[in-house]
């Protein structure tokens, strides 16, 4: 599991003129919220932003706020423009290191099945699966080894190699 740094401003405007002037400066609106606290409108630097998605889906972020206020958070969930690909804006998640969490973790694939080169097509209807997990022991992903699948072979959420600690 990654854990990444970044730093946040409290955020006193808001609103969609607000919004324009913070993104024409290198900015992104974001909002903090769980762990029955308060709400926090934050703006955060775009390019730290990108970084901290760059890190992993599911990194363990340590934020600074603007009046030295730490939280430990993950990124939960971030709009992107659809033809710009700039982010629009960002939620994050409060989270405890003593407590566990639910998350989605993505589904890799590794290899190239026998039947994939027979001309078989690999079917993946799951992308990615719901665990719960104390955060620094949640994967960044779980690599699912292919090269042994023959045409008509499934592999089950069950088959996949658990990690303790984690529940599906």
């Amino acid at each position: 599991m990654h854990q990444v740094e970044l730093t946040a401003d409290l955020r006193e405007k808001k609103g969609k003129e607000a919004n324009k002037k913070l993104k024409a400066n290198g900015m992104v609106p974001a909002v903090l919220y769980g762990r029955e606290k308060d709400n926090i409108s934050l703006t955060i630097n775009a390019k730290e932003l990108s970084k901290v998605i760059k890190a992993g889906e599911n990194a363990i972020i340590s934020m600074t706020l603007s009046d030295n206020m730490q939280e430990t958070v993950i990124l939960k969930d971030w709009q992107l423009h659809p033809y710009k690909g700039k982010i629009l804006h960002a939620d994050f998640f409060r989270i405890s290191l003593e407590e566990s969490v639910e998350i989605d973790v993505p589904i890799e694939t590794v290899g190239i099945s026998p039947g994939q080169k027979t001309g078989g097509v690999l079917e993946i209807p799951l992308r990615e699966i719901k665990i719960r997990a104390l955060p620094l022991q949640i994967p960044d992903k779980f690599g699912v080894d292919i090269s042994h699948l023959e045409i008509g072979d499934i592999i089950h959420v069950k088959d996949l190699q658990k990690n303790e600690g984690i529940t599906p």
